[in-house]
């Protein structure tokens, strides 16, 4: 039987399988990106203990994981904080995001086979879905068709740059949002993207991860911009 305990008014994580720095590692993650934990807001390792019933000890492993992959800073004689993002930085993660994976398409093209051709389509179809009943920012998140093609080009070192420079990238991409009118586009984009991918159109399906991802930093850039404005006048108003 795992290992677990229950302090007054608090149910820990599960023990079993993964370590304790792993599952708190994944939950802390999950509350950045999903916005729960404001840029620039401290991550207080007492609080974060005793929220998911662990001792010290995992939590400050989980921060250093964290800080390694871009999310957290960690100050010293102040503690760790959800690491801020300024646009020239989103730019750049953009920029690269870009060059990587309009060579993951093009290699897709080439080698993607019938499974993985049925699977997107399918990865397709609920996320074009959910987006017709109201989208939610993570959703493509959940429904992350481009993984799939990264997968399928059968780089491990490329998909390993890819997910690299997405985790970072989650930060601006969970504040900017995949919602509304941005979100029928994208999910039209994907369509375009899949099309070409099956009819093995290696360049076509450059083209089009290029232009669906350079829609992408135009929206994500947009929305940061408002967001920074709306701020800085709440500030100023305060």
């Amino acid at each position: 039987m795992a290992d677990t305990f229950k302090l007054d008014g608090v149910s820990p994580i599960d023990r079993s399988n993964l370590t304790l720095a792993d599952k708190v590692e994944a939950r802390v993650r999950e509350q950045i990106v999903q916005g729960e934990r404001p840029t620039g807001s401290r991550l207080n390792e007492v609080e974060i203990a005793s929220d998911l019933g662990v001792s010290r000890g995992p939590v400050r492993e989980a921060l250093q994981r964290l800080a390694h992959v871009g999310l957290v800073t960690l100050e010293s004689h102040r503690g760790a904080f959800v690491r801020s993002l300024d646009l020239d930085e989103v730019r750049e993660l953009f920029e690269l995001r870009i060059a990587l994976e309009c060579e993951a398409a093009e290699l897709a093209a080439q080698r993607i086979d019938q499974a993985g051709l049925d699977e997107l389509a399918q990865l397709h179809a609920h996320s074009t879905s959910e987006v017709r009943q109201g989208p939610t920012p993570v959703v493509f998140d959940r429904l992350d068709i481009h993984h799939l093609i990264v997968r399928q080009a059968g780089n491990g070192r490329l998909a390993q740059a890819v997910s690299q420079v997405n985790v970072e990238l989650r930060l601006a991409r969970s504040r900017s949002g995949a919602t509304g009118h941005r979100a029928q586009e994208a999910v039209d984009e994907h369509r375009d993207l899949i099309t070409f991918l099956s009819s093995r159109d290696a360049e076509g399906a450059r083209i089009a991860m290029k232009s669906h991802l350079t829609a992408s930093l135009h929206n994500t850039m947009q929305m940061l911009q408002t967001a920074e404005s709306t701020t800085e006048n709440g500030a100023a108003r305060g």
